[in-house]
């Protein structure tokens, strides 16, 4: 055995011994246990310890960060005789203890420099270089907290929690397993209470239960999901739970007793590991004022230059080695919150010299304030487009100085949206040295003038402290608003709107009227923020480019801006997202949101995340910020989370998404990190075969489905075993390629049916991998649909003066989706749920025309004892006599949740403007609940025969089959059926349309991420259509509505729904 230990002359082993193979036999096995451990160092080095029976290997990495100066990013590497990676070692679990790990041999290996994926980014710039350690120093703090905080099984395995609680459910039985005895849960009961009814029943007292050196834990059955008794969220509120509740099935929990965090347990007392705050301290920039004692400080303060020190500067453009000789037309400008200061003249440069030019501007250095950007593009009708925005100010508030040099970044052809002067103000900051990009060029800069600087924080808070400002009296709502002026309605939050994003497009943002209650906070809605702080940007503006420009004015601005801030009161999240853009560069307005944002619970900023990584991943002009921190933090303390950012930035060519991708990658955890690799494993096979598919020429859905097999048959059916890339708390065991299919349309997707890992006798986890469609306005979609839902479900509470029960439940159904790149992902099945053309084909019916059709599926499937046999029709006599029992009728439940789940959907989709709405992109449910799936046609993007003639005119789908089951069979709609459905319609848009701001916010940020639909600011201008909120005074709420009414009166009707859903069923036909 000792010529297999590694080749390291120098190396002698403190303690020879071999713990896989110790003397069962042996009368004191302890005695032989080891009390060191040797750590084999790179360069040659070893590095003795002690060993203890707690230590994991988080804790050696600790020791050797602290104590050796080890400050690369490494991996603890074993030899094993079982299996071995790439580098011939067996990367170890950090979150083992060192009596668990069973080593081979006494002693670990530290991976060298390289050899492993590296958090430091060395492609970064020098200038972004201390950011990057003083971000890696706060990702090694929190790992520190979370490992001696959170708890290992929680921290792999964390719940999904619903934004909402199901209604109307008094009581419900959950199922212990190992004590096979249910207990009765009401929609109160607690995680918490639930452990401590147990443990009651077990005879544990409570004492010894929370002294112990474990913890009590509930967690789901058939899921990889632990509940959290330590937060207070009721079990109702648990996605499974609702899951379970839904389906009408068990619900299956284990008690189980996990360990305590090592730390704690070893310190018997709640640890003493300080949670690090994602606001960056300001100690690191006094330090860098401090340092240089031979300054004045007040001399650096660029309000104290004078008027007549211009902001000028040097740049040379290098030759690119590989590139063809081309001309380029290079542009520059200066610019601040997207509003041009200062455009220089354009230079012709030919990319096979050098060009070397001095540029002088006539803006006084005193007037630049910190987010001000220095914008650079190359183009050229022969050649791609390449842009370059810089930062004029360091993180720690010093202007630029010096020479840099930076990497030019490619333009996508799909992003290539710049202003009239060629340039990409609001694109993202800094170089992100893409290495899939070839051809680069270079760019050298030199600012030849002293060290400048901003205010540091202290001095900031100083200042605000002598400026005496009325602490503005915002109302909350517009519907309070209207208390105090009974005529305005909703027309303040209405004016608000027009206002922002009036302002906030380049066309319009001189021309838009200011609201009236603008120069009065005391009028404004809490949610005008937004509308106040682009104000007075525009005052700071014009003040810099104006010929008598005054510094104290404009620091006098901003201070009063500062001020304004830290006295508005919290507003609603989704308007937050309008304070971390482009147009508000500022850092403290940023941080400011941030603060809004840190307050979220997981399961809610797991549903902002895509707003939260856009605006992270363009609009942060420095790598360490609160913004990224906060992202980061959440990520690494919730693997829902963090499996999220991985996916979104796992192709990702910005320098912030580039950091935090490695960031993630290297700090998640070994076991995480290698379920990820297992994901992208999957989806890079699935791609190759589909790829190899397309080659085989097959176009008929049989044909395609008999070679998927095939392809799927030459892989292990357990090889395909991983976490869900969709639900972290899904082990997809065994796939089951006899049920995989390939779907008949027009991207071919893939059916893929696993077996439950957890559960493979009894469940199956259905997915879809698609491949050419661009998954995110899928998502988008979904997302906006959760806010609506979640909008109807709070107001139907809160709303004490008017009867909104009807909207507690509308009974919608979410999936989820999954992008995995721009043209691939995946898509939850939502299970028993059929297409309405698919409802149609199983009555042999190949077309739409029959209205009784919908019913009669709905009355086989709820009426088992009297099954209308399939392929025949219920033939129906008049039924406008209430009361007929002699035919099979649709249970009433069944039939509510048609009708409100119908009337979401028309709102919905009415206001998001859905089209391509055919028989094959509506489902139906076995109990009644419709929905809506596939939104590649949004805001209005109606499908057209030839390009020319339109299909649909209107989002509002309501043919004659619906409302036949509307009405309950009967043929007029003057029903009380019929009106209760339109009252849910009209109810569900006024609640929306009062609620307006909140879907703005949640859409703006979603425009920079450039949707084939959504990558305008004027694309919004259909949502305002749509809520009739068009016009410098909108309508009131009461004439939106009537003419929300005509619009469904006028869907009744739709001839070119009716033609366009026949001529779908004829192509769509089945095959005989």
């Amino acid at each position: 055995m000792l010529e297999d230990l590694p080749g390291y002359d120098y190396y002698v082993p403190s303690e020879c011994y071999i713990t896989a193979f110790e003397d069962s036999y042996s009368n004191n096995s302890s005695s032989c246990t080891p009390h060191t451990i040797d750590i084999l160092l790179p360069d040659g080095l070893v590095i003795n310890l002690k060993r203890d029976e707690y230590k994991t290997l988080a804790d050696i990495r600790q020791v050797l960060r602290k104590r050796h100066s080890i400050t690369w990013p490494f991996h603890f590497l074993s030899i094993t005789h079982t299996f071995i990676n790439d580098t011939g070692d067996l990367l170890l679990d950090e979150q083992q203890s060192l009596d668990t790990l069973g080593l081979v041999y006494p002693f670990l290996r530290i991976s060298a420099k390289g050899e492993l994926p590296s958090p430091v980014c060395k492609w970064l710039s020098l200038i972004d270089q201390s950011d990057i350690k003083s971000l890696t120093q706060f990702i090694e703090e929190l790992v520190e907290w979370r490992d001696t905080t959170i708890p290992q099984e929680i921290l792999h395995a964390p719940p999904s929690i619903s934004q909402t609680i199901l209604s109307n459910i008094d009581t419900f039985l959950v199922h212990i397993e190992r004590r096979d005895k249910s207990y009765s849960c009401s929609p109160e009961t607690t995680c918490q209470q639930l452990i401590e009814r147990i443990v009651n029943d077990e005879h544990k007292s409570k004492f010894d239960y929370f002294n112990s050196s474990t913890q009590a834990m509930l967690k789901f059955s058939y899921r990889n999901e632990f509940l959290l008794p330590t937060e207070s969220y009721p079990l109702l509120q648990y996605s499974y739970i609702q899951e379970c509740l839904q389906k009408n099935i068990q619900i299956n929990l284990q008690l189980i007793y996990i360990e305590i965090p090592k730390k704690s347990k070893k310190s018997r007392q709640i640890n003493n590991i300080i949670e690090p705050d994602i606001f960056p301290s300001t100690i690191l920039q006094q330090k860098l004022i401090i340092s240089n004692k031979n300054i004045d400080l007040d001399q650096q303060l660029l309000p104290n230059q004078l008027s007549s020190v211009l902001f000028r500067f040097t740049f040379r453009l290098p030759p690119s080695p590989l590139a063809k000789q081309t001309l380029f037309q290079f542009h520059s400008g200066i610019y601040y919150a997207r509003r041009c200061l200062y455009s220089f003249d354009q230079v012709t440069w030919n990319n096979t010299c050098i060009e070397e030019i001095k540029q002088t501007t006539t803006l006084p250095i005193a007037s630049f304030l910190p987010g001000t950007l220095l914008c650079f593009a190359l183009t050229s009708k022969q050649s791609e487009t390449y842009f370059l925005n810089i930062n004029l100010f360091r993180s720690n508030g010093f202007l630029l100085n010096g020479s840099h040099d930076y990497t030019f970044n490619l333009v996508n052809p799909t992003y290539n949206i710049a202003n009239n002067k060629h340039l990409y103000p609001d694109s993202f900051i800094g170089s992100s040295d893409n290495e899939s990009t070839t051809i680069k060029y270079e760019i050298k800069l030199k600012f030849d003038f002293p060290s400048y600087r901003f205010y540091s924080n202290e001095e900031i808070t100083e200042k605000l402290i002598h400026i005496n400002m009325p602490t503005p009296t915002v109302v909350t709502t517009a519907k309070q608003q209207q208390h105090q002026e009974s005529s305005s309605d909703d027309v303040g939050n209405g004016e608000a709107l027009n206002y922002l994003l009036g302002i906030l497009n380049d066309e319009t943002q001189y021309l838009v009227r200011e609201p009236t209650w603008l120069s009065d906070c005391s009028l404004a809605p809490i949610d005008a923020l937004p509308c106040v702080l682009h104000s007075i940007i525009a005052d700071i503006h014009r003040s810099i480019l104006a010929k008598n420009n005054n510094t104290s004015t404009i620091y006098n601005k901003l201070f009063s801006m500062y001020k304004l801030i830290d006295s508005w009161p919290p507003m609603s999240f989704e308007m937050c997202f309008f304070l971390l853009d482009c147009t508000l560069p500022d850092a403290h307005i940023r941080s400011y949101a941030v603060s809004q944002l840190a307050r979220l619970p997981n399961h809610l900023f797991l549903f902002y995340l895509p707003q939260i990584i856009q605006a992270a991943l363009q609009f942060e002009h420095y790598i360490d910020t609160p913004l990224i921190r906060l992202v980061l933090k959440r990520a690494l303390c919730h693997r829902g989370i963090g499996q999220r950012l991985f996916w979104t930035l796992y192709k990702s060519s910005t320098r912030n998404g580039r950091v935090m991708y490695e960031i993630y990658k290297t700090y998640c955890g070994l076991t995480i990190y290698n379920d990820l690799q297992t994901q992208v494993t999957l989806t890079l096979k699935l791609n190759t075969i589909n790829q190899r598919i397309r080659q085989t020429n097959v176009k008929d859905a049989s044909g395609m489905r008999q070679a998927l097999l095939e392809r799927l048959n030459e892989s292990e059916k357990n090889s395909w075993r991983c976490v869900s890339p969709l639900d972290t708390g899904c082990y997809l065991g065994s796939l089951i390629v006899d049920e995989c299919q390939v779907y008949d349309s027009f991207m071919r997707p893939f059916k893929l049916v696993w077996e439950n890992a957890l559960n493979p006798k009894q469940e199956r986890f259905e997915l879809i991998y698609k491949i050419g469609d661009d998954l995110r306005q899928d998502v988008l979609t979904l997302q906006v649909f959760r806010l609506f839902d979640s909008i109807w479900k709070k107001n139907s509470i809160k709303n004490l003066n008017e009867d909104l029960s009807q909207l507690l439940n509308l009974h919608m159904t979410f999936y989820d989706v999954m992008c995995t790149s721009e043209t691939t992902g995946f898509i939850r099945i939502v299970p028993q749920a059929y297409t309405i053309l698919n409802i149609y084909h199983k009555f042999n019916t190949t077309t739409t025309i029959k209205r009784n059709v919908v019913y009669d599926w709905l009355v086989t499937q709820n009426n088992t004892s009297q099954k209308i046999p399939l392929g025949k029709t219920v033939r129906r006599g008049p039924r406008d006599i209430p009361g007929d029992s002699t035919e099979v009728s649709v249970p009433n439940n069944v039939l509510m949740k048609f009708r409100k789940s119908c009337a979401a959907y028309c709102t919905a989709g009415f206001i998001i403007g859905l089209g391509d709405r055919h028989p094959s992109n509506i489902m139906l449910t076995p109990d009644g609940r419709l929905f809506h799936v596939d939104f590649g046609h949004i805001l209005g993007d109606y499908v057209k025969f030839g390009n020319i003639f339109p299909r649909e005119t209107t989002s509002i789908v309501l043919v004659e089959p619906f409302l036949y089951v509307i009405n309950n069979r009967r043929q007029n709609n003057d029903t009380n059926d019929y009106r209760e459905f339109i009252q849910m319609c009209l109810q569900t848009f006024r609640l929306l349309r009062e609620h307006a701001t909140s879907l703005f916010g949640l859409l703006y940020l979603i425009i920079y991420a450039r949707l084939p639909l959504l990558n305008n600011i004027s694309n919004l201008n259909y949502l305002r259509q749509s809520l009739f909120l068009i016009g410098e005074k909108p309508c009131e709420t009461k004439h939106a509505i009537k003419a929300y009414k005509r619009k469904i009166e006028s869907a009744e009707n739709d001839t070119r729904r009716f033609l366009d859903w026949i001529a779908h069923a004829f192509v769509h036909k089945p095959q005989r």
